[in-house]
């Protein structure tokens, strides 16, 4: 093994330590620095600091070693966690991530033979923190005395017994006893068990009714009054029964698991190694060559009508469905989780607030989505440029939120899910919202549209993503020079997805991009145009039909439009982009397939015969040719033959910009 691929392990380990570190100190964030929490932040800085230390990353080490000493001190007790300290953490942390980046690219580390001014006043923060007094200590003895007081008044007075029965009443108009059980554990209260003689047989069973009772043994300092007080707004809709005093030593033990404890924590991951990302290209590639030989092993069976032998027939569907398991397997190896993208936004979100002073509050969902890496690799631009045009353009500042009746923090929400063969990634804020008007007077007054032009709501929001479009007021470091949600655009479209917009003026926006799993493999459609052969991504398709003579009207002399229930949709014959000969010229003699486009809305796409719905396996011309406009791809079909996987954004543009050729009409 060289000194190169041991480098290499060891960013990929500064990757892991990385994300490991940031997820904890999020979570010493949230209020939950447990001592296994503490640990894991300690054991990635630390292994970051060996590995610098042994490649002689002087200014890489320096900075981990502040940032280490003073995880060590809290680990030990020594300093206490508190939110200032998370983000001098956090800031420390971002400073590692840099070196780590500068060291990975080859570059030089900043000022790598002592530590860099910003390193060097950093490291003085860390050292500062860690003989900083936690608090006064006038007001911490006096909290302390307190604590005593409450303690000595409640020992006086021995625990009694409280009992929970929640009716129907109180699950209705979106009520959760559950929050009510908690607050009784805060004012004190011990759960002693949960009584479930009540359930009764599966046919008598009502979801809204209430069959559970919960027994607590509540402090001697609590008050009847004081429970009263938690269940005020539900009424006799939750019955409670007050008891009699308990005696101390029949109470369960500090911290013992109450009966409707928070779900035990996912099992950890099993064993695992490392593997060449050019080892695991070159075996999606054969899973790839292997779809393809079987496709063509099946289209020559069925031409030589061997299709008859049962046990043939047989053992091809095996062989296709083994084939089948063997390319989900491939595409497995490659998949990641999404989390490792949205780890980048709560860094972002940091830098975001620091210099526009607007509070934001992220909450991220589905990090566990997985899809293949060459589409995770490819989704950190996308996703900086919607996090940064969020907290920029959509949530307001502090002081127009509450004057809007708004709470000051803002929102961001990032989730992912799969739907359909696809997965669904949203970035949403509860901010302003798109303000239409002023949208489309920008657009007016930068040329993007006509000042009659009649636009509707849809595509009023789709302005926003014209190139050097921005209703910035200034160019800033954040915006101003439209050019992110433009890239954003181009960049969702390269991969293969599409972007949509749900807004609501007050209320908030929401991104979502729907993307394709892999870029390795995707569903096509294919369809005949005269002696061509060609597929159409399915990811495009809405729907296909054949047009009655009266559905297809002319527009002028030369452009025909066809009548999609009230909606009318250009009609784009495909033999004039491609050029095929003998292709069908009516409409209403051949098949239009209704297709979405980012660029040009919805258009109806002539073909002469659909032949198959099937995955294919998608070949770059780049590599093997060279690009052709229009063409997205090639694959392999099962009869042998090259088809040309289309570029449905850029055909259905380009026939609209370009003076078409006049269009065959019925008789």
């Amino acid at each position: 093994m060289t000194i190169e691929d041991i480098q290499a392990i060891f960013f990929a380990e500064c990757d892991e330590a990385l994300a490991a570190a940031e997820q904890g100190l999020a979570a010493c964030h949230a209020g939950l620095h447990d001592d296994d929490t503490i640990n894991a932040v300690f054991r990635g800085v630390h292994s970051i600091k060996g590995g610098a230390g042994a490649f002689g990353y002087g200014a890489l080490q320096s900075c981990t070693h502040g940032l280490e000493t003073l995880l060590s001190d809290v680990r030990d007790g020594a300093v206490p966690i508190t939110p200032r300290l998370v983000d001098l953490l956090l800031r420390a942390l971002d400073r590692v991530g840099d070196h780590v980046v500068a060291a990975r690219q080859a570059a030089p580390a900043p000022e790598d033979a002592a530590p860099a001014p910003e390193d060097a006043a950093l490291i003085a923060e860390l050292t500062a923190a860690r003989t900083a007094p936690a608090a006064d200590d006038a007001e911490f003895t006096a909290m302390l005395d307190d604590v005593v007081n409450a303690m000595a008044a409640g020992a006086t007075t021995p625990p009694w017994t409280l009992t929970i029965r929640p009716h129907a009443g109180a699950m209705a108009n979106g009520g959760e006893p559950l929050l009510m059980l908690r607050e009784v554990l805060d004012l004190g209260g011990v759960c002693l068990g949960c009584d479930t003689d009540g359930i009764p047989l599966l046919e008598a069973f009502d979801p809204g009714d209430g069959y559970l009772a919960w027994h607590f043994a509540m402090p001697g300092a609590v008050t009847e009054a004081m429970v009263r007080d938690v269940f005020e707004y539900v009424g006799d809709d939750c019955g409670l029964v007050f008891g009699v005093a308990v005696p101390r030593a029949s109470l369960p033990a500090p911290g013992a698991e109450p009966a409707f404890a928070a779900p035990p924590a996912p099992p950890t991951a099993g064993p695992s190694i490392r593997i060449d990302l050019a080892r695991l290209d070159t075996l999606v590639d054969a899973v790839g060559e292997l779809l393809i030989a079987q496709a063509m092993m099946a289209q020559r069976v069925g031409d030589m009508g061997a299709r008859k032998n049962p046990a043939l027939t047989e053992a091809l569907t095996q062989m296709e469905g083994l084939t089948r398991d063997i390319q989900d397997t491939a595409m497995a190896l490659r998949a990641q989780p999404i989390g490792t993208v949205f780890s980048r936004a709560p860094r972002i979100l940091r830098e975001l607030q620091s210099s526009t002073g607007k509070q934001v509050h992220l909450i991220v969902s589905g990090e566990t989505t997985e899809l293949d890496k060459t589409v995770i690799e490819r989704l950190g631009e996308p996703l900086t440029h919607l996090i940064r045009n969020a907290v920029d353009h959509g949530i307001e500042p502090a002081a127009d939120r509450l004057a809007l009746g708004k709470p000051a923090q803002g929102t961001l929400t990032l989730s992912a899910e799969h739907r359909s063969g696809r997965i669904l990634i949203r970035i949403g804020d509860d901010g302003r919202g798109i303000d239409r008007a002023r949208v489309r007077a920008k657009a007016i007054d930068r040329g993007v549209i006509a000042a009659d032009a009649v636009l509707g709501d849809d595509e009023i929001d789709q302005l926003i993503f014209a190139p050097g479009f921005s209703t910035a007021p200034a160019i800033t470091n954040l915006s101003g020079r439209g050019v992110g949600l433009d890239v954003v655009r181009q960049m969702v479209k390269d991969l293969g997805g599409r972007i949509t917009i749900d807004t609501k003026p007050g209320s908030g926006t929401t991104f979502t991009l729907a993307l394709p799993l892999t870029l390795a493999i995707a569903d096509g459609m294919v369809v005949t145009i005269g002696d061509q052969t060609l597929v159409l991504p399915l990811a495009h398709v809405v729907e296909s039909l054949r047009p009655a003579p009266a559905q297809v009207k002319g527009l002028g002399a030369q452009r025909a439009m066809i009548d999609v229930r009230g909606r009318f949709v250009p009609v784009v014959p495909l033999h004039q982009a491609i050029g095929a000969a003998g292709a069908v010229l009516r409409p209403d003699l051949g098949v239009l397939i209704v297709v979405e486009t980012e660029s040009a809305g919805p258009a109806a796409l002539l073909v002469d015969a659909i032949c198959d719905q099937r995955q294919v396996v998608i070949k770059s011309l780049d590599t093997h040719f060279r690009k052709l406009d229009g063409v997205a791809g090639a694959t392999i079909l099962g009869n042998g033959r090259v088809a040309l996987i289309l570029d449905v954004d850029r055909l259905v543009a380009r026939h609209l910009l370009e003076t078409p050729v006049p269009l065959a009409t019925a008789a």
